[in-house]
């Protein structure tokens, strides 16, 4: 995240636990496996872009089988079954279309958009159509980018709402510079995929509120 539009950058974002280890309330993870590798493509409607959506159960505990990767400095989860399944360039989509594909796709396309250099691509393509992209692009091509080691990781989730077309995910996350935890809400909606809703004022969520604990939130993090 740029520190313009947001000091304490996305939360969208992520730390504290890799995905082989099990926290309170998480599932015990499967066996290890070989980490699966997202497909990188450029041919749309071809690429094998079929997703299981029958869990569309709210997660109360950690995805299983989640690996962790850095995306310019933040780390952003992968899972072979709920998303991204196709990785182009800086793009990440391909999300089932389900409350953990809009957990998956929340992150990956707040963090994207907040760090990448191409990230007019993916406002193009990944984020809702409407007057608060001129907004964010105001914001953003004034912004600095926060510096990979001042960036924030997530540290927690819980799905605040979710309906097959709108989903709001709740995140929560260190601050490795300041020390202490702040939340925000992310908004996607389905449009073939998952699309970022941003805000009426051009940011990728809700402005980072300090918080005293994780309560309420699922204990999920990279680093």
């Amino acid at each position: 995240m740029f520190s313009r539009a947001c000091p304490a950058v996305i939360i969208g974002l992520a730390a504290l636990v890799t995905a082989g280890c099990v926290g309170p309330g998480q599932e015990k993870p499967a066996a290890a496996k070989a980490k699966p590798t997202p497909q990188t493509t450029s041919s749309a409607g071809t690429d094998g872009c079929t997703p299981d959506n029958s869990n569309q159960s709210i997660p109360h505990t950690a995805p299983r089988q989640v690996h962790w990767e850095r995306f310019q400095g933040v780390a952003v989860p992968f899972s072979p079954s709920v998303g991204p399944l196709v990785v182009q360039g800086d793009i990440a989509r391909c999300y089932e279309h389900t409350p953990r594909g809009a957990l998956m796709a929340a992150v990956h396309i707040s963090v994207r958009l907040d760090r990448s250099p191409q990230w007019r691509k993916i406002l193009q393509q990944q984020v809702v159509a409407g007057g608060s992209q001129a907004a964010y692009m105001r914001t953003r091509t004034g912004g600095k980018v926060v510096p990979a080691a001042k960036a924030a990781q997530i540290a927690g989730f819980r799905i605040v709402s979710y309906t097959p077309r709108t989903a709001v995910v709740g995140t929560v996350s260190r601050d490795p510079v300041r020390g202490g935890r702040t939340a925000r809400t992310t908004t996607v909606k389905w449009d073939g995929d998952w699309k970022l809703a941003l805000t009426s004022e051009g940011s990728t969520g809700s402005v980072p509120k300090a918080v005293d604990s994780t309560s309420g939130y699922v204990f999920w993090g990279g680093f």
